[in-house]
């Protein structure tokens, strides 16, 4: 976090230490970290192996059921279904790219 905000200069938006989370928002970019073992968590990942992300891409969608049925009739394999996250008041489902890199979609409720 540290190098993010006093070296880039980016303001903090939200920081919550239990969360292990921090949001960046300087109005045109985000950057959201998450720790490694938060969001092995949140995906329901183990931290073995080399499958177990370093990032993750998030996409702010209208609709995650919709995005998500659309998605899949066009052969996306999910991570995990799309569930609320009380916490962070949003919907969110995860999938990963032919890199393995993961993808969320998520809408705010």
């Amino acid at each position: 976090m540290k190098f993010y905000n006093d070296f880039l200069g980016l303001p903090i938006s939200w920081y919550e230490e239990k969360l292990e989370y921090a949001l960046f928002n300087n109005g045109e970019t985000k950057i959201e970290l998450f720790s490694r073992n938060k969001m092995a968590e949140v995906v329901g990942e183990e931290l073995e192996g080399e499958a177990h992300s370093r990032f993750l891409l998030q996409f702010e969608v209208e609709d995650v059921d919709q995005t998500y049925n659309d998605l899949k009739e066009n052969g996306i394999e999910f991570v995990n279904k799309p569930h609320d996250r009380k916490e962070w008041r949003a919907r969110m489902a995860h999938f990963r790219d032919p890199d393995q890199n993961l993808i969320e979609i998520y809408q705010m409720l």
